[in-house]
Formats: structure tokens, C-alpha cells, sequence
């Protein structure tokens, strides 16, 4: 079979942001390996009826923002198809048991949208360790004082506490470790302590990730059982003067606890997720001292890469070549967007 008969679906609606993943680099891609992709025209909410429809005959489907859990219903018309590749991270919001049930292998993303928040994490890290926006100006220049440069901490003696040991916490440690940080600790429901050594961090329990952290970066998977597990008692645990980020799910935390924390102001805080999307304009959490508001953005930057990965995944696959980005199935289910929840995938 050459790729020019196999049915291709882009099944991202054409709102949003579409044309940032269906770029003319992109089309010029698929152009060269062959494909011919159907682009979903759907200006607004399809229902499962419909989503079948489109579905019918497809043979490979690319996924992304706007995209349902490709279940029963959605596959209810279609017996023919192959290989799912997700323009995104997680792939817990489209990943159905159904799909390996029929051996159909599902790609994801996440190698490189991990890299571009695990970056902003980074950034964010620096940026608020060393105080910058203390007493830096934007398009003025500030008070320049000698004595400001007190404001900056340094990164070697700095405690930094990451919730998970996924993609994305991965690779902000490989980013932190040249910077010698005085300790790099982890949450983790998974890995072992024979890992964590070999890895040159440390294990820690729930709440000693919060009682010692000087940075605290909340990147747990939102998955049910992390729905809300960050809740009064560990907020108090966090450090005057240290920095909270959450680049991970709102709802990891508790929100009333989190503004009832955040109005003592105590240390500082950046999140990029939100509990409604977008942020209201009059959402407490703007204009708050300490807290530092960005619009979900820490993914963003290489949207352009997302379906030029599936293409050359697809290519691999329907000339007989492993693939390189399958997510195992037992994986799928403790991604963000898995077991139920309702959060945005990014």
C-alpha cells in the first residue's frame, strides 16, 4: 500500500488553532510522503453521531485539541482503522481501551511539548529564584540601587521539590542539574529509590516536598485521584520567601485553600493553569501580590513540530517500520485527561 491510498483524517476542528499545526511546512510534508489528509471543517461542537460519521473509512487519525476519546461511539462506523498519532501530550483524553483492544497503537507528542514546558519551567525558575520581577523594569528603567542586587538568591543553594517524575519533570532536572542546585527532590507514585539514585535526586513523601522546597513545581498527571490533593495542610508547609509554580492542572489543588493561602502572602506564586480557561477578568487570582498569572502557554512554541512528528510516525508504520512514539496502554491511563477528567488537554 503507498501512503497516497491510505485515508488520512486530521480530526482537529477547523476553530482555534489549526493553523498553527496545519502549516505550509506541514502540507509540504505530506505532500512529499504522499498523503492526502482530510481536514475536519467543523466549525463548532460535533456530537458522538457525527464524530462517527467522519470517522467512517479512516485508516489513520491525527488528534489534537477538540478531539473526543475515540471509544465505542465515535468508532461506532469504523472497521478499518490503523494507527491514531496525537498532535499533543497527553493522550489519557483520546485513548480508548477499545483502541488496544483492536491493536491499534497510539503516538503522542509529549517528547516535544514536554521539552517546551519543561523549558518554561526553567525559565520561570530563574526568573523567580533570582527575584528578577522584583527589580527589574518593563520598558523602564528601575531604582538602581547597588543594594537591589540582595534581592537575587542563587541557584546553588536552593532546595527545588517536583511533584512527578514524568516527561516533563525529566527534563527540566536534566536542565537544573549544570545549575548544581543544593538538592533536586521528587514526588512519585512510581519510581523506586534505586531509580531516584541513579538518577542523582531524592525521594521524598507527599508533604516533605512542600516543608522543604525553595521551588515547588507542580507537574503531577491530572488524574482523578490527584483531583484536589494539594489542600490546606500542604500550602502551610511551603517556605516564606520560596516560589510555588504550577505548570501542571489547576485542580491538582484545592482552590479555596490556595486563595485563603495565597492572601497572606507568604511567597510567590506562578501558574499558567487555571480552574476556568480563560482567565476571568475578574478572577481573584489577578492582580494578587506574589502571584503571577500567564494564559496556559508553557507548551506553546513548537505546535509547528506536532503533525510533522505523526506524519513521519505514519510513514514509518505504513512502510512496515517500528514506530518510536507508541504510548503503552498501562501509561495511557495515568496521563492527564485519563480516568474521567474533564481538564483541557494541552
Amino acid at each position: 500500500m503507498s501512503n497516497r491510498d491510505v485515508n488520512v483524517f486530521f480530526a482537529m476542528p477547523a476553530w482555534g488553532v489549526r493553523d498553527e499545526f496545519w502549516t505550509p511546512e506541514v502540507q509540504a510534508l505530506a505532500a512529499k510522503l504522499g498523503f492526502q489528509v482530510r481536514l475536519n471543517e467543523s466549525h463548532g461542537p460535533m456530537t458522538p453521531e457525527q464524530w462517527a460519521e467522519a470517522f467512517e473509512g479512516v485508516e489513520a487519525v491525527i488528534t489534537a485539541w477538540g478531539c473526543p476519546k475515540l471509544d465505542e461511539k465515535v468508532l461506532a462506523r469504523n472497521t478499518t482503522l490503523k494507527i491514531v498519532g496525537h498532535a499533543a501530550g497527553s493522550v489519557g483524553g483520546i485513548a480508548s481501551p477499545l483502541l488496544y483492544e483492536r491493536g491499534i497503537p497510539v503516538l503522542t507528542c509529549n517528547h516535544i511539548m514536554s521539552q517546551a514546558v519543561a523549558e518554561w519551567c526553567l525559565l520561570v525558575t530563574m526568573l523567580t529564584r533570582n527575584r528578577f520581577l522584583d527589580y527589574a523594569g518593563i520598558g523602564t528603567l528601575t531604582n538602581m540601587v547597588w543594594d537591589n542586587r540582595q534581592l537575587s538568591r542563587a541557584m546553588h543553594d536552593a532546595t527545588i521539590s517536583i511533584w512527578g517524575y514524568g516527561d516533563i519533570s525529566q527534563r527540566l532536572i536534566h536542565m537544573l542539574k549544570p545549575m548544581t542546585p543544593k538538592e533536586i527532590l521528587v514526588f512519585s507514585n512510581h519510581m523506586k529509590p534505586a531509580e531516584a539514585a541513579a538518577a542523582g535526586i531524592t525521594l521524598v513523601d507527599f508533604d516533605e516536598m512542600f516543608e522543604r522546597g525553595d521551588v515547588i513545581h507542580l507537574l503531577g498527571a491530572m488524574t482523578d485521584a490527584n483531583r484536589g490533593r494539594v489542600g490546606a495542610e500542604h500550602l502551610a508547609k511551603i517556605k516564606d520567601g520560596a516560589v510555588l509554580i504550577n505548570a501542571g492542572r489547576a485542580n491538582l489543588v484545592q482552590e479555596a485553600a490556595l486563595l485563603a493561602e495565597l492572601r497572606k502572602n507568604r511567597f510567590t506564586s506562578v501558574f499558567d493553569v487555571h480552574y476556568a480557561e480563560p482567565l476571568a477578568e475578574d478572577s481573584p487570582f489577578r492582580g494578587m501580590p506574589g502571584v503571577i498569572v500567564t494564559p496556559h502557554v508553557a507548551g506553546r512554541g513548537k505546535e509547528g513540530l506536532y503533525v510533522k512528528h505523526v506524519l513521519e510516525e505514519f510513514d514509518r508504520f505504513f512502510r512496515g517500520e517500528p514506530v518510536t512514539s507508541a504510548v503503552a496502554q498501562d501509561r495511557a491511563i495515568t496521563m492527564t485527561g485519563a480516568a474521567g477528567t474533564k481538564d483541557r488537554k494541552r
